[in-house]
């Protein structure tokens, strides 16, 4: 016959019972992270900090040095995120200088890590900024690193995501609290006069190879233009005018035949060109940049 477990021992099985539950039960944010470089060097030092952290790696890479495309990696990336997410952007051309590392934290919950160098422009822009604080190195850093410049996105930026993301730290003691401002990047906004819409193209040869210019659909309505209407797109580079076609103003890609070109507003409300089933970037040679602009107007009878 068995011998009966004492109680004691009961409470305490218990209660370690309960309190690996609770452990596994605490909740940790998932790390999302982007970069103009691959490997799982960041992950593994996220997954090194807690290994119950969801991590998610953003592709295609961004454009080595490529600021202006972090920017709005992180406008098209993040708004589907819940509050809590912690976001990784290391596109920083100026490691080890005296730029800032730092962790926005927007009004809608979410934290973006990573170097002020503009990158945050339209995350701050469009959520709202809550606070800005700088990492503290001396807290927030791998141990054995300090010798190293020129890879924060390994030495600090993982491992804070990683330490805020697991609850290890707050937001508190990521360090010092700055003025609620980010290096912002000059962005033209749209115009609008007489009947013409224009903006600079930011987003060409991606992998759909759709063309995306800065003119949000809020701009474009101004124009008054209906879904199917046909429409003149002029594209310049530098002034000088690059190609031009009236084409249909479409909801989708198979509003027109395969092979067609059409306008849309694409997924994030912008205008945007696109080949439907083909390449747009790439068959007419556009670019993107602030030499590069698009402009519409109603085809005129």
């Amino acid at each position: 016959m068995k011998k009966p477990v004492p109680i004691f021992l009961r409470c305490v099985g218990l209660f370690l019972g309960l309190s690996l539950a609770a452990a596994s039960a605490k909740e940790r944010n998932a790390v999302v992270i982007q970069a103009d470089f691959g490997g799982a060097v960041m992950p593994g030092v996220v997954f090194a900090v807690d290994k119950a952290i969801p991590i998610f790696t953003v592709q295609p890479l961004i454009e080595l040095y490529d600021i202006d495309a972090a920017a709005r990696s992180l406008s098209y990336t993040a708004p589907v995120w819940p509050a809590g997410t912690v976001f990784i952007s290391v596109v920083d051309p100026g490691v080890g200088t005296k730029r800032k590392s730092v962790v926005l934290k927007t009004k809608n919950g979410q934290y973006f890590v990573g170097p002020d160098n503009g990158t945050l422009t339209l995350v701050a822009a469009e959520f709202g900024i809550e606070a800005v604080r700088e990492i503290d190195e001396k807290l927030n850093r791998r141990a054995g690193t300090e010798w190293s410049h020129t890879f924060h996105g390994r030495d600090i930026y993982a491992y804070t995501a990683g330490r805020l993301a697991a609850g290890v730290i707050t937001y508190e003691q990521v360090g010092p609290l700055l003025e609620p401002k980010v290096v912002t990047l000059d962005y033209p906004k749209p115009v609008i006069e007489n009947g013409i819409a224009t903006g600079m193209i930011d987003i060409s040869r991606g992998h759909l190879g759709n063309t995306a210019c800065r003119i949000d659909r809020h701009a474009f309505e101004q124009l008054g233009i209906k879904k199917g209407e046909p429409v003149v797109v002029t594209i310049r580079q530098a002034g000088k005018t690059v190609w031009e076609e009236t084409v249909p103003y479409a909801h989708t890609f198979g509003d027109v035949p395969v092979g067609k070109n059409l306008m849309f507003i694409n997924s994030s409300g912008y205008v945007s060109m696109a080949v439907n089933q083909g390449n747009f970037a790439n068959t007419y040679r556009i670019d993107s940049g602030r030499d590069w602009t698009l402009s519409v107007r109603r085809k005129q009878p």
